[in-house]
């Protein structure tokens, strides 16, 4: 349910991450869709940044939003 309006986001919105050392600011550039398969979506980064995916369209698993987002 966390994600359920995540197809809502456009580059250039921030998102914000509460964590026990603070709040931590993201900001999306850009946002993607991809096959279940898509497991690149995961792999690590040169630089700081946080990929939300969820799957699309909300309650079908044929495929997956991604959002990508990077350190402010």
């Amino acid at each position: 349910a966390a994600f359920r309006h995540i197809d809502q986001l456009v580059a250039g919105d921030v998102v914000n991450f509460t964590t026990a050392a603070g709040v931590i600011e993201y900001t999306v550039t850009g946002t993607q869709i991809v096959q279940p398969d898509a497991l690149w979506i995961v792999n690590p980064t040169d630089t700081p940044t946080a990929t939300l995916f969820a799957c699309h369209p909300p309650g079908s698993t044929r495929q997956r939003i991604v959002v990508n987002l990077e350190l402010s």
